[in-house]
């Protein structure tokens, strides 16, 4: 165990010094618990993760056929004009978009979609897109936090321990939604300055040379094709569950993705084709592979179950432990990928729950999922949709850093969560669970 932390932690180290490239550091890192005998080569591949693999490929495909149709660069423009050309108008309604979208479906597909968005918007509006863009994935994981489909841990918590859709609509839905609200006002209050020196910027001559710069016809065919694509891969990241069980398939969120991306694919000419390929990111499909072994790893040696018992043990109360489930894991998301730490955790909540004296098992699921949903949001590797958006922004606009990342996601982070604590005990309280 000592050895598998260390490698992990000299590993987190040289990611977050981003002096090296990530990926190759994740690779390495995962070749070295292989090299060493904590994973066998087998081992390493399963804990991979080939459904997020698959997952992100896809809809890295779909969104490459759509860039390069121009289709956000209209998309963009359209939503200035509806708004007036106002960015703060454009700022909330985007964070509220990715809210609202990541109740439905995979917080990837929803950042995917909405950086290349909302890097075409403030590039006409001379605004700096990385505080929008941190906005929405914290409000993407927090809004995700609401149902069972929204975030990858609650379909791991819910299908495992027995919970539907119902039962976190009603239960975390709610507590999400106030998190949402609250990150959303802070946002807002803290990039206000900036939002109204853009918009008093704005000249009516700057609007007119935007209109003239970006009015550029879409690739009809390129659109269609990437659309449909789109289109197609959304409708079964929702529903690819019900449609397993009615038909038999093994539809997952891979499929889901990976089948409509490549449809497109075929439907386009050769030279589009090797285009669209070449301007995938495949440095971050890689990093995440190298991830999932190095987070394999810790699970192998039980570190997960380690941690978590021993922090049920030193829990004095219920609500102490409700909190404990909270917070631990919530703050350890920051750091761990949330999949396997739910994963581990499901086993203890099963063995908490036989206990006499300890919190019923649906507020001890609504208390965890919670906190690592939202607390995924604290570094650019807590959960999936951080190392989408990040990875994209570095690819398509510059470096970001994890100081800058810190500074800007963890307050509103920290205030969610202890707003959430407040909710949870008053859940408890009223026996609302």
């Amino acid at each position: 165990m000592i050895f598998t932390v260390i490698i992990f932690v000299l590993a987190y180290i040289a990611i977050a010094s981003e002096k090296f490239p990530r990926h190759w550091v994740a690779l390495l890192g995962g070749s070295l618990l292989i090299l060493f005998g904590v994973l066998t080569p087998t081992e390493a591949l399963a804990y991979i993760s080939w459904e997020t693999l698959g997952l992100v490929a896809g809809m890295f495909i779909l969104v490459s056929i759509l860039v390069q149709a121009g289709f956000f660069t209209r998309l963009a423009m359209n939503s200035l004009r509806k708004v007036n050309y106002h960015p703060a108008s454009l700022f909330v309604i985007l964070i509220i978009l990715a809210t609202v979208m990541a109740m439905f479906m995979d917080s990837i597909t929803v950042m995917l979609f909405l950086s290349a968005l909302t890097l075409q918007l403030c590039v006409l509006l001379k605004l700096d897109p990385v505080p929008l863009v941190i906005a929405e994935v914290c409000a993407a994981n927090t809004g995700g936090a609401a149902t069972l489909v929204g975030d990858p841990p609650n379909v791991i918590l819910g299908t495992t321990l027995g919970f539907n859709f119902a039962d976190f609509a009603t239960n975390t839905g709610p507590l999400a939604i106030a998190a949402a609200v609250l990150m959303l006002v802070i946002f807002y209050l803290v990039n206000r300055k900036s939002l109204k020196n853009a918009h008093i910027a704005l000249t009516d001559d700057m609007i007119e040379a935007i209109d003239e710069l970006h009015s550029e016809p879409l690739h009809a065919h390129l659109t269609r094709v990437g659309l449909t694509g789109f289109f197609m891969a959304v409708v079964l990241l929702i529903f690819h569950l019900p449609l397993t069980a009615l038909t038999g398939l093994p539809i997952n969120a891979a499929t889901a993705a990976l089948i409509p991306a490549g449809i497109a694919l075929i439907a386009l000419r050769d030279d589009q084709r090797k285009r669209i390929l070449v301007n995938v990111d495949g440095e971050s499909i890689l990093f995440f592979a190298g991830l999932f072994m190095m987070i394999g790893g810790l699970e192998k040696v039980h570190l997960f179950e380690t941690l978590a018992e021993d922090m049920a043990a030193a829990a004095s109360s219920p609500n102490a432990l409700v909190l404990a489930l909270h917070w631990g894991p919530g703050l350890a998301s920051g750091i761990l990928d949330n999949v396997p730490l739910a994963l581990a955790m499901t086993f203890v909540l099963k063995d908490l729950a036989a206990i006499p004296g300890m919190p019923a098992l649906g507020l001890m699921v609504w208390s965890l999922a919670l906190g690592v949903d939202i607390g995924g949001n604290l570094t650019p590797i807590g959960a999936s949709a951080n190392v989408v958006a990040y990875a994209y922004m570095e690819h398509n606009h510059g470096s970001i850093g994890w100081k800058r990342w810190l500074l800007i996601a963890v307050p509103p982070t920290i205030l969610a969560m202890i707003l959430i604590s407040f909710l949870l005990i008053i859940k408890s309280q009223i026996g609302w669970y």
